[in-house]
């Protein structure tokens, strides 16, 4: 257990408290509220007593909170990661808000599995994404590039899917690595169930990280938050065919709203899961094309020169 979350009388304790039972606030929508402007003016326990001294006396007893978001983490093998942690990633300094499809939003907390920090972890990370249903071309390249940056000393970074999320982490693992991958579902759900082993693997070596509360379902709408948060983490992105409409084309252009590097490998011109990778290319001047890891760590050097 993470001695950040050992239930002693701990202020910092009763902020952890406070941001988890906002986060399922947040998730139920129940709070009613603007969060973010509420947790700005009156911090974590303060928008917490706000909140339940208008609609839930009798339920915000920090000590509970504190003992219950502790027995709940355990109960997943994880820690719950705040910003007022040392371990909370800098990538996220500048981000507030809650775990919600809005894109500026950023988590209130992160439920963590695995032994690594996670600011050390996501120090030097590179997104890769691409199609769930890929090619053996995409599984290649994939897998490929998580052992290639991986051996460059860069952390791969993934949401859980099929295809070449999957490759990538198998790529990363098979070269020592410590891979994260975001979970678009609470952190004792293994989503999907068909990568359970791997992603136990992961847990074990790297980090499972998600911004959701124990229990949560995966939806179209926190697909897309967790492939923004992925985003936010990692200091660029890798795309790996994507069909036209494959939700990792957000990803990659959620990182050109971040100014971060947003690369994509091209595939054959008749792979119809490569036609939103080079749709991606024609259509956002910001991305660069790139070939192998010799080429992703150009644009990354380039991008920490500027």
């Amino acid at each position: 257990m993470n001695p950040d979350n050992n239930p002693v009388d701990n202020p910092v304790d009763d902020v952890r408290a406070a941001r988890v039972a906002l986060a399922r606030l947040a998730l139920s929508g129940d709070a009613g509220v603007d969060l973010d402007r509420l947790v700005a003016e009156h911090g974590p326990v303060g928008a917490l007593a706000q909140l339940c001294g208008h609609s839930r006396p009798g339920h915000c007893d920090v000590g509970s909170l504190r003992r219950a978001a502790v027995r709940e983490a355990a109960s997943a093998e994880a820690r719950v990661v705040i910003p007022e942690d040392a371990q909370w990633p800098s990538a996220l300094a500048d981000h507030t808000g809650t775990p919600t499809p809005h894109p500026s939003g950023a988590p209130l907390c992160l439920w963590v599995r695995g032994e690594p920090a996670l600011s050390t972890a996501v120090h030097r990370a590179v997104a890769v994404v691409g199609s769930r249903a890929a090619t053996e071309y995409g599984v290649y390249v994939a897998g490929q590039l998580g052992h290639d940056l991986t051996v460059a000393g860069w952390t791969v970074a993934v949401t859980s899917g099929y295809g070449v999320a999957a490759a990538a982490l198998r790529g990363a693992l098979a070269a020592g690595g410590t891979p994260v991958a975001v979970l678009p579902a609470g952190i004792d759900r293994l989503y999907p169930s068909g990568n359970a082993n791997l992603l136990d693997q992961v847990a074990a070596h790297g980090l499972l990280v998600s911004p959701w509360p124990p229990g949560t379902h995966p939806t179209r709408d926190r697909f897309a938050a967790t492939g923004r948060l992925l985003a936010t983490l990692a200091a660029g992105t890798v795309l790996v065919e994507a069909a036209p409409r494959s939700g990792a084309l957000g990803v990659l252009a959620y990182t050109i709203t971040l100014g971060r590097p947003a690369m994509v490998v091209p595939g054959p011109v008749t792979s119809a899961v490569s036609a939103g990778a080079h749709l991606a290319l024609r259509e956002h001047r910001q991305a660069r094309l790139v070939r192998d890891a010799a080429d992703v760590l150009a644009e990354l050097a380039q991008a920490a020169a500027e």
